[in-house]
């Protein structure tokens, strides 16, 4: 039973404290009501004296922490060299895509309209075709069919040119990620080769794209740079690492043949490591082998041992030749144009590599049109691979 007499006692003893009021200096009751208390607004002006204030803080932070990409998009489109950071987690070896982004990946492979036949308008064969096909936990990938059909000749865009004429072709890279420059790198001729970024986030569509107006694709294929430990460059969530394990690279390589249909063969970056470890890029080769699709890479000092390599284990494996715009002013890329033209004439066929900015666009548009005249036929990249893989 509760005794009351002991509940009165303790208000008692408590009532000083909850009777207390602090002391307000007299000098600061007067000024409030001087110059306070006559100007107090009602509550709906304060109400939106508040608003406005947090509009205004809003809009602030919103040009703060959205200027650097503006600038990134306007670099972009006048052919200045920007770098593209992809967000990751673990850097180290292990598989660094979450179970959700492969859930999204199969989905969207899986979609109802993922795999409606790309037709192309210029005689490129449908894509995809069951029989070249299989599905993985990434989604739809090419495979080598039971009769042997390899996907990259299936694939390939048709050429019935002289087979003794100088042929050069030009793969135009990192598509997908620039809207303006794809849609520049569109309107060139369609013996162009062009290879779109994996992490573009629409890059089935630009694919399909690319492929119904007659385009052979590529896929890039992101691979640990050799200034990886320097820098820190990081190649993205599903990039291929020297220190990864055979299966976790082949996880980011399955992911990478998954992203569109129809393309014939993946590009190596500039400046990746891993071909010049002839153990190190074996397991790849081999894989890419049984996907019967091709792989281009940079020819370097460090990777001359990989050339055996594919030559004695007769790998689809493509070197490229020069790279046209390490200067993306228009002197120095027509002169790599005009470098690469002679090397065709000399061995009787050339690869060149080309980024998506606008001065080389520009300056491609240009070389075309002097091809012709030099006895030189600008192919896609499969019409050299079949001369080399009949």
């Amino acid at each position: 039973m509760v005794d009351v007499s002991k509940i009165r006692q303790l208000i008692h003893r408590l009532s000083p404290l909850l009777s207390w009021r602090p002391k307000v200096p007299p000098a600061f009751i007067e000024f409030a009501r001087r110059y306070l208390f006559r100007f107090t607004p009602n509550f709906f002006v304060w109400g939106t004296a508040v608003l406005l204030l947090t509009f205004l803080v809003a809009l602030l932070l919103g040009k703060i922490f959205l200027t650097g990409n503006t600038a990134s998009q306007q670099a972009v489109s006048t052919g200045q060299r920007v770098l593209i950071q992809v967000a990751t987690g673990d850097v180290e070896g292990n598989a660094r895509h979450t179970k959700k982004e492969r859930d999204t990946a199969a989905s969207a492979a899986n979609a109802p309209n993922a795999n409606t036949p790309i037709i192309s308008k210029e005689g490129l064969a449908p894509a995809p075709l069951e029989a070249i096909s299989a599905q993985t936990d990434s989604g739809l990938v090419p495979m080598v069919g039971h009769d042997g059909t390899l996907p990259w000749k299936y694939y390939a865009r048709p050429y019935k040119g002289d087979t003794k004429r100088p042929v050069v072709a030009v793969v135009i890279t990192r598509l997908g990620l620039s809207k303006p420059q794809t849609d520049e790198a569109l309107k060139l001729p369609h013996m162009f080769t062009l290879s779109f970024s994996p992490y573009a986030s629409d890059a089935r569509k630009w694919a399909k794209t690319a492929r119904e107006e007659g385009f052979e694709t590529l896929v890039d294929l992101p691979m640990q740079s050799a200034d990886y430990l320097i820098t820190g460059a990081d190649p993205g969530a599903y990039g291929l690492l020297v220190d990864a394990t055979p299966n976790e690279n082949s996880t980011r390589l399955r992911w990478a043949l998954s992203r569109f249909p129809g393309f014939v063969g993946l590009l190596a970056p500039e400046n990746e490591n891993l071909t010049s470890n002839v153990s190190t890029i074996r397991p790849t080769l081999i894989e890419l082998a049984g996907h019967g699709v091709l792989f281009l890479y940079f020819k370097t000092p460090q990777n001359v041992g990989l050339a055996d390599l594919v030559k004695a284990r007769q790998f689809y494996a493509l070197g490229i030749d020069k790279v046209v715009d390490d200067d993306i002013e228009p002197g120095p890329i027509d002169k790599q144009l005009s470098d690469l033209t002679t090397l065709a004439k000399s061995q009787g066929y050339a690869i060149g590599f080309a980024h998506s900015y606008p001065p080389t666009l520009e300056a491609l548009s240009r070389w075309t049109d002097t091809l012709s005249t030099q006895g030189v036929d600008l192919v896609p990249v499969s019409a050299i691979a079949l001369r080399i893989f009949p």
